[in-house]
């Protein structure tokens, strides 16, 4: 019985029992008002709706728990060795029948079809290469045995043929794999998946071709879909495909530009960051003009940290050009990128910074900068707290307290890459 058959067959048999159990209500409760029928209509369709839901409650948690069993089956026979084989301390090229051997395989039952019995077995196997392969431990080198390993389990024509088959989510998981195994693909079909009307399977599609492919595939970012849809998953997503390419020893694109091409100042403070997180330095003067003419507080303050973050000391004029017309996050930002550059030029716009503000906030961390601004900057600090007033004079409490002290640097290596932390990349 094909797929449209068998759903035919169990709507019609499930609309029959309604119709029968309906018209047996009805005769039931024949001399009866007819608000006393539809209540009791309605409490007999709820208590199948609460028992239907139950079953498929009961059928899904059968069913994960026979997936995790599975899965623990196959990790603990093939995983080690799985992992081995993919990892730096593997010889570069494993032949198949090493490949075998090392599985403890007999060459003579190497089918793929009796290793793994059904499509539960081979998708479980699929997702255990991929997480070894994608994983820190894996290397470049290793991923020379990966299609050999591949090979012996008959997994690319079964990701293909998911791809062509199965359902949208399972299409995209297909791609990325595939993707992140460097194997072909059928064309037609990935692009049936980034012209999919569902936003999350086209976001995932997208982000599964740039994980692995060339540059050209930015073009996503110039695309209308983006700019009427990026969100925080955009940035999680991009990060993440952005490291493994990396880890890859894959060239990282030019983030500079896809920040100056967006017209959402929210995704071009997302492309600043990516900027600090993957060390574009050499691009950092394309930022520029976008720091000039951008009336965004929060990209303005983007710029600054990362400026200040990559070093880049052309840009010292403007930020102290911009200092004063800044919001306090902005002023903070500033201050702290003018310090990391510490180039002896900035101390009267910290000392600005300090004089012409109105919060005590922005003066405690203007005060931290000019601290650690070198001997003039320790002189500096000292000369203002003797004038402090007395509203300012608790500030400098801070500065004489060796547990809060420690705290107050501004090492190139303080977290602040973003609001989410250093860490937002990591996961997926």
């Amino acid at each position: 019985m094909d797929t449209i058959a068998e759903i035919s067959y169990w709507y019609n048999l499930a609309l029959t029992y309604i119709v029968i159990g309906v018209t047996w209500l009805f005769d039931h409760f024949r001399d009866f008002a007819w608000i006393i029928k539809v209540a009791a209509i309605s409490l007999t369709v709820s208590l199948w709706l609460i028992l239907a839901s139950l079953f498929q409650i009961f059928k899904k948690a059968w069913k994960n728990r026979k997936w995790k069993k599975v899965e623990k089956k196959l990790t603990e026979k093939y995983g080690e060795t799985i992992t081995y084989v993919l990892s730096p301390e593997a010889p570069d090229k494993i032949g198949r029948d090493e490949m075998l051997e090392l599985l403890d395989i007999d060459p003579n039952e190497a089918d793929p079809k009796k290793l793994l019995k059904d499509k539960r077995e081979k998708l479980c196997m699929s997702r255990i290469i991929y997480r070894a392969r994608i994983s820190e431990e894996a290397s470049v080198e290793g991923s020379r045995n990966l299609h050999v390993l591949l090979g012996i389990f008959g997994l690319i024509d079964f990701l293909e043929e998911l791809i062509v088959k199965d359902n949208d989510p399972q299409k995209v998981e297909s791609l990325l794999m595939l993707r992140a195994f460097k194997a072909p693909t059928n064309q037609w079909v990935a692009n049936q998946l980034l012209n999919n009307k569902r936003h999350r399977v086209k976001r995932l599609a997208m982000y599964a071709s740039i994980l692995s492919s060339s540059n050209t595939d930015l073009g996503y970012f110039e695309s209308e879909f983006f700019s009427k849809n990026f969100c925080m998953y955009d940035e999680i997503q991009l990060g993440f495909v952005l490291q493994r390419r990396k880890s890859a020893r894959r060239k990282i694109p030019n983030l500079a530009h896809w920040a100056v091409m967006q017209e959402d100042p929210k995704a071009q403070a997302m492309f600043v960051r990516m900027m600090r997180q993957f060390n574009q330095a050499e691009y950092s003067s394309e930022l520029e003009d976008l720091f000039q003419h951008n009336s965004d507080s929060d990209l303005i303050e983007e710029i600054a940290r990362t400026w200040g973050y990559l070093k880049y000391t052309e840009g010292e004029e403007l930020m102290r050009d911009m200092l004063l017309t800044q919001p306090d996050d902005g002023k903070v930002a500033i201050l702290h990128a003018l310090t990391r550059l510490n180039t002896g030029q900035s101390l009267n716009a910290l000392l600005d910074g300090y004089r012409n503000s109105g919060t005590q906030h922005v003066k405690f961390e203007a005060l931290r900068c000019i601290y650690w601004y070198g001997p003039e900057g320790r002189a500096k600090f000292e000369e203002l707290r003797r004038t402090a007033t007395e509203r300012d004079k608790p500030l400098f409490e801070f500065f004489d307290n060796e547990l809060t002290l420690k705290d107050l640097p501004l090492e190139k290596s303080a977290k602040y890459h973003s609001e989410y932390g250093d860490n937002l990349y990591s996961v997926v």
